[in-house]
Order: structure tokens, then sequence, then C-alpha cells
């Protein structure tokens, strides 16, 4: 790259950053390399880039172009030229889809003129994971984006990007298992960043490894803890992403006790707040919706929500007055998704839920209510969000209201609206582990319930296909397995599960039956 060599070992830095969306560190790292070397004009792209969160579908479209004016042409090379092209193209229109598509035309050009940079490539893997990621109608290309990245991986097995992508692209239940290598490294390489470290357990859900995904996100919840306490900021801005996964993994062990010292040790962190808190709220309501799946403590969940329904340090009387709302499309800050929101939208679920779950119809339409006005607040974001989404909450908010109608109008209405959400369901790439009961794991219990054991077996089985050895639908198949008459098929339920739970809580429900009947 063009430059003095204290500039480019600034900026190798940054890149490094960069690849494993370590953002703070990238900025500066290129800046560092900016302030050694003005004319380090790769650094100024860099810092550009930066700016653009591709898989989070975020962009900070001003900072982006003020950091691509400050780029120096004179003098590039046609490699760097075309990579300042590739960052132009993704700045030039305000519109994001539209952005990311000019970016992939731009980086996909890049590469067939240079077929044999790693660093081209990986531009070219990335484009296509933020134009075709994560979209079930379009795995060819995500198939094209994991592809380029592995072939990245074997010429260069340190490379921190190209396991990185590699992981991205075969997030899905379907291929994860191809991605299990490069977790398997990224997990050595990455460097202390939150985000890197927790990207192994993507892989690790997928595949039901429980027991890996919960160092995995201990280590990455730490990492970001030490470097946003160096950097001076508060704890809304550590990486509750990872905490939250750290609560999905301990939970699947059957580690309830730990799993809530976890929570309300986020909860406290997030009581007290007194700044933008929207991100760890959204983890924190998935926590909750998980941690009321898993156990059934159902009476615990309006406790466990107040600080999601707190007002925002931005929010006056309403909701929409929240800042949030400049973030949307057309709005006047840069683009964000509307994570506060997104979490009272868990949170009215998980309320409403509890509510039918005690058998308090009257309350679970109010909570149906409250969900069907939040999702109406997030309506300016719907074409930024992904595919299948809005379908799902949709269908999440029907068969709510039917299972509170079941008492009037009976459960022909409440089945068919879960067939409907399960349905919906499939549609969409899963990546995750399970915060909210799925719809068919509704519908199997409520088969189950309503003596069709065999209905209910097929109905768990397709949830255990989505998500491996997730805890309650293992169980769930193992009792709809005896009650079929299925000796061997419910002792092979129970025996996975056992094996899951082996160092559980001594005192979970559940866990005399599931030993007995595995054994």
């Amino acid at each position: 790259m063009s430059g003095s060599e204290k500039c480019a070992q600034h900026f190798r830095d940054g890149m490094s950053a960069l690849h494993s969306f370590f953002y703070d560190r990238a900025h500066a790292s290129f800046e560092a390399a900016l302030k050694v070397d003005a004319a380090c004009a790769m650094a100024g792209w860099g810092d550009a880039m930066a700016h653009v969160h591709p898989i989070w579908h975020e962009r900070d479209l001003a900072k982006g172009r003020a950091a691509l004016a400050r780029v120096r042409e004179d003098g590039l090379t046609q490699k760097e030229r075309a990579f300042v092209e590739v960052a132009r193209a993704l700045f030039a229109v305000d519109d994001m889809k539209e952005a990311n598509a000019a970016w992939l035309r731009k980086a996909a050009q890049m590469h067939l003129d240079f077929p044999d940079d790693d660093e081209v490539a990986l531009q070219h893997s990335l484009a296509l994971l933020a134009v075709y990621g994560y979209d079930r109608a379009h795995v060819e290309g995500q198939m094209e984006a994991g592809a380029i990245a592995l072939g990245v991986l074997q010429r260069r097995a340190d490379h921190p990007g190209a396991a990185h992508y590699v992981i991205h692209a075969f997030d899905s239940r379907d291929h994860a298992v191809l991605a299990l290598p490069a977790a398997r490294l990224y997990a050595r390489i990455a460097p202390a960043a939150g985000h890197a470290l927790h990207m192994p357990s993507h892989t690790f859900v997928h595949l039901g490894m429980w027991r890996d995904v919960v160092p995995s996100n201990e280590r990455a919840f730490a990492a970001s803890v030490d470097w946003e306490r160096s950097r001076g900021h508060t704890s809304s801005t550590f990486d509750w992403h990872a905490h939250s996964w750290l609560v999905a993994g301990l939970l699947e062990l059957g580690q309830y006790g730990r799993a809530k010292q976890v929570i309300d040790e986020g909860r406290a962190m997030l009581v007290a707040a007194k700044d933008d808190t929207a991100l760890h709220r959204s983890n924190y309501a998935d926590e909750v919706a998980a941690y009321v799946t898993h156990t059934g403590r159902w009476k615990e969940a309006d406790d466990l929500l107040v600080p999601v329904f707190a007002p925002m340090s931005d929010e006056t009387a309403t909701a929409e007055s929240m800042a949030c709302a400049t973030h949307a499309p057309g709005g006047s800050g840069a683009f964000r998704m509307p994570l506060a929101l997104f979490a009272r939208l868990v949170g009215n679920a998980v309320r409403a839920e509890a509510a039918l779950q005690m058998g308090d119809f009257a309350t679970a339409k109010k909570r149906v209510a409250d969900y069907k006005a939040v999702r109406a607040q997030v309506a300016p974001w719907a074409k930024t969000l992904p595919p299948g989404l809005v379908a799902t909450w949709e269908a999440r908010e029907e068969t709510l209201l039917a299972r509170a109608d079941t008492a009037t109008k009976g459960p022909k209405l409440a089945f068919d609206a879960l067939e409907r959400a399960a349905r919906a369901a499939d549609e969409r790439v899963v990546a995750g582990p399970v915060w909210l009961p799925p719809a068919r794991s509704t519908l199997a219990a409520a088969l189950l319930v309503a003596g069709k054991a065999k209905e209910a077996l097929t109905a768990y089985e397709r949830v255990l296909d989505v998500h491996t050895r997730h805890a309650p639908a293992l169980l769930g198949a193992a009792r709809a397995a005896k009650a079929a008459g299925d000796g061997q098929k419910a002792k092979t339920y129970f025996a996975q599960l056992a094996e899951q739970w082996r160092d559980a809580d001594a005192d979970l429900p559940a866990l005399s039956e599931v030993q007995t009947n595995g054994r």
C-alpha cells in the first residue's frame, strides 16, 4: 500500500480489527495511521468502511462520506483506486439496499480485475453477505460468499477476516457444519474483541454444541468489558449480545440458577445506567424470554420485564418520541435499528404468553394489543428488516390472540393460527438460540395435550431439525414419543437430554424423569 511503514503497521492493525467488526479499534488504528502520514489514503478508506456495519444493517452515511472526503487520490496505485471506488459506490446513495447493491457490483468487478488478491476477495465476500446474507431466497449468494472466504482461508490459515466471513456465510442449520473448522480456528486467532470471540458460537448453536457456546460467550463478554472500560465507556456499550447467548447456553444445559445469576447481574447494570440502553434492553428482553421459556416460571415474567418498559434516557411521554425514530430510513440521524422497540416487542410477547400460560385470557388480549401497538411503531423500518421477520411477528400476534380466544371460540382457531405461524417461521433463516417459544413448539404442546401424541412428536422433531438439541423440544419429543407408544424414540430423546443436562441443577423439575427414562 502507498504510505510510510509506520502508516502501514497501523493500517494492518486497523484491517485486522475491521475484519472482526471491532469498529472502535479499527477507527483508532486508521486515525493513528493518518496522524503519522496524512497521505496514507487507504487508512482514510478503512476509516470510512468502519462506518458501515453490513451484517447489522447499520451505516453512518455522514461520517463515512466525511472520511472518504479526506482520501488523497494522487499517487494511488490502480488497486488502491479500485478500493476507493468501491467505497464511493457504497456511500453514493442514501438508500442502504441500493448502496449495498452498488457496493457488490463494484467489489465483484474489482475481484475480476485483481483475482489473486485476498483482501480484494474478502471485500467481495463481505459485499455478498451484505446483499444476500440471512435470506433463504438467496442461498446461492451466501454460498458464494462462503466459497470465496474459504479460498482465502486455505491460502492464509491465520486470516481473521476469512474465518469470520465463513462463519457468517454458513450461519444456518443446513450449512453450519461447513463452518465448524473455521469456527474452531477463529476461536484461537480472533483478536480480543467481543464480537470476534462470540462468533464461533453461531456455529456451535446450530450444531447444538452448548458446552462450547458458554465459554465462547463468557470470553466475548469479558473482552468487551475490558475494552469498553479502557475507553472510558459505560456498561451500555458492553457486548450484551454475547451476554444473552451465554444465558441461552446455560439454560440449554439446565443450569437455571447460574443463568438467573447472570441475568440479575445484567439487570442491575441496566437499571443503573444513565445513558442510551437500547442494545442492552433488547438483549435483556431476549434473556428474560429464554429464561421463562425454559423454566416455565411465567409468574416471574412481569417483574423481570420492568426494566424493558422503563422510559429510555431520551424518551418523553410516548414511545414515538424516542430518539431511535430519528434513525429510521429517511430520518435525520444515522440509520440504526429500533432496538428499544424490539425489546418492547419481545417483552409484550412474553407478557402475553405468560398470561396465557396462567389462564388469564383477558390480560393476554391486553398484552397482544400492546404488542400490536409496538409493531406499528416499528413499521418505518419494515423494508430494512431481515426477510420474513415482519410476517413472523404478524403470525405471532395472530396466534397469541387466537389462543386467548380459545375459551369462547374453541381450539380450532388456535390450531389453525399456530399452523400458519409455524409455516411463516419456516421461511426465515434461523441464526441463534431460541428466545420465545417457536410456533411449532407451541403447536406440538397443544397437540400433546389434545391427545394427538404422534402429531405432537412430528412437530417437536421438526423443531429439533431447526433448533438442534433445544432442551424444551427434546423433552417434549421424549414425552410425545412415550405417549405415542414409541419407546425406543422416547429413550433416545430422554438419553440425549440426560447427557445435555449432566451438569444441570439438581432441583430441575424434569431431571429425575429424564434420567430415569434415558437409561
